[in-house]
Formats: structure tokens, sequence, C-alpha cells
């Protein structure tokens, strides 16, 4: 069983890699290397991928998701979107927790 994400990363990888084409440099210590031009000065940027636990909220119809183009602006990401419930596995460690430490 791959950890949760590990498929989708490689199909973000590889629309990178056709996005940046030549300016692709390849993938190393788990990070995803490309060329970018910076004043006229050609520069390495390191992309991290990660599948986060909690996700950020979108603005509903603001990201074409076939391109990835954002037709709004830069602000569509709020606060990740946290779960005010505790759920019965939670119920449960704390339960154990506090058994064991005699509360």
């Amino acid at each position: 069983m791959s950890v949760k994400g590990t498929i989708a990363k490689d199909k973000v990888i590889e629309k990178i890699k056709n996005v940046f084409g030549q300016d692709y440099i390849g993938l190393f210590d788990k990070k995803v290397y490309v060329w970018a031009e910076d004043e006229g000065e050609k520069v390495q940027i390191a992309l991290t991928l990660t599948c986060p636990k909690i996700p950020v909220e979108v603005a509903e119809n603001s990201l074409d998701y076939n391109t990835g183009i954002d037709f709004t602006n830069d602000n569509v990401i709020s606060s990740p979107v946290q779960s005010t419930e505790i759920s019965s596995e939670e119920k449960e460690n704390v339960r154990n927790l506090m058994k064991r430490l005699g509360l």
C-alpha cells in the first residue's frame, strides 16, 4: 500500500515536466527542480510536493482544473478547512491515555 498522494504527486510531476519542457531539470531529494528566469539570469527553483492532511478551501469556479489557470486572482485560497468534530478514534485515544495516566 502506497502513501496517500503518491499517485497524484506522480501525475503532478508529469504535468510540471510537460509545462516546463527543457526547463525541467529533474527530481532530487523529493523535490522537483526547474529552470526559471530572474532578471535575465537563469536560476533553479525547487518545488516540494506534499499531500496536505487538511486541504485548503478554494473559491468556487475560480480555477480551470484542465489547465490550472486561475481566472480570478491570487487570493482564491483561504485557510484550511478544519474539522471541529472529534472522531470516535480520537475519543478512544483520549480515553486510553486518561486510563494509562490514572485520570
